[in-house]
């Protein structure tokens, strides 16, 4: 009798199981519509370039098996279009997609396409170098200036249909605020937004070196300990200290600043051995200004 109902429990565990697979099969099989983007990489025969503006991305609807279409939906897919055989010297031409072009596994079904179809024209590429140009907004304090202003690379190689780029002297970044800035720094500053027919060769976003000094300072800092920093050796020097002048933003108190606020680096070159001439740099709180350090170069003896 235990026999009998230990088997009748284990037809009863077996049946639920086969059920939920069961189920599981068909909720998996039940087929899926779904939309998708897809990006749209249009190539023109070589030495002619896209004269009109088109969609970056299409929307393609697609039905299928619920497994199948969701793998799909996590794929990056992009539709390439070959226009080497489409008509140059014509005004405009139009391409027309169709399922068939759409790259989807057995079992998927493209259902609808949007935009159908976009008009298109070529025209004769050119290239050429245009200079890159900081574009600087913002105003310094008064006692502060601009001493120094880099921006790498000067120029990119630009390519795109000719009547586009007859139009384009220069590259501006993204303004640059001067009023946020402080001491000596490099930044990486994005461009202003190209026409999308135009292509940048080779390109890295722009690096804005800057350094900014007072005037004249409104304050001296003596005696700051100098920190020696190498990898080389043993460090020697006459000089340990070094004095600072500096501005300090004045409020309703007279300017102040402790050594201890403060710090001054000598930092030795690796692989640097026997006597070696080192400039000092200066750490300071925010919105302190450097003007120059006392003495700026130090001369250091390196013992391995």
């Amino acid at each position: 009798m235990k026999s009998f109902e230990l088997n009748k429990n284990l037809l009863k565990i077996i049946s639920l199981f086969l059920s939920v697979t069961l189920w599981f099969y068909v909720l998996n099989s039940e087929p899926l519509e779904v939309e998708r983007k897809m990006s749209l990489v249009l190539l023109p025969p070589p030495g002619l370039a896209l004269n009109v503006e088109v969609p970056k991305e299409i929307r393609v609807k697609i039905k299928g098996n619920r497994t199948f279409v969701q793998d799909l939906m996590k794929s990056n897919e992009k539709l390439f279009i070959d226009l080497k055989d489409h008509p140059y010297g014509q005004e405009t031409f139009a391409v027309t997609f169709s399922p068939d072009m759409i790259p989807v596994p057995f079992g998927i079904e493209v259902l609808e396409i949007e935009p159908q179809q976009v008009v298109l024209s070529l025209e004769k590429q050119i290239k050429k170098y245009v200079p890159v140009k900081a574009k600087i907004v913002g105003d310094l304090i008064n006692d502060l200036r601009l001493t120094k202003r880099k921006i790498e690379p000067k120029q990119f190689l630009i390519s795109g249909p000719r009547s586009i780029l007859k139009t384009i002297g220069l590259i501006e970044t993204l303004p640059i605020d001067l009023s946020v800035l402080e001491g000596s720094g490099k930044i990486q500053t994005p461009i202003e937004i190209l026409d999308s027919r135009v292509v940048i060769e080779d390109f890295i976003e722009p690096v804005f070196e800057y350094t900014i000094r007072p005037n004249k300072a409104n304050f001296t800092v003596k005696n700051v300990k100098i920190h020696f920093l190498s990898a080389s050796g043993h460090i020697e020097s006459k000089d340990q200290f070094a004095a600072l002048d500096v501005l300090i933003p004045q409020g309703d108190k007279a300017p102040s600043l402790k050594a201890s606020e403060v710090k001054v680096i000598a930092e030795v070159p690796e692989g640097s051995n026997g006597k070696v001439r080192v400039r000092l740099r200066a750490e300071l709180p925010n919105h302190i200004h450097l003007l120059q350090i006392h003495p700026e170069y130090i001369n250091v003896s390196v013992n391995k």
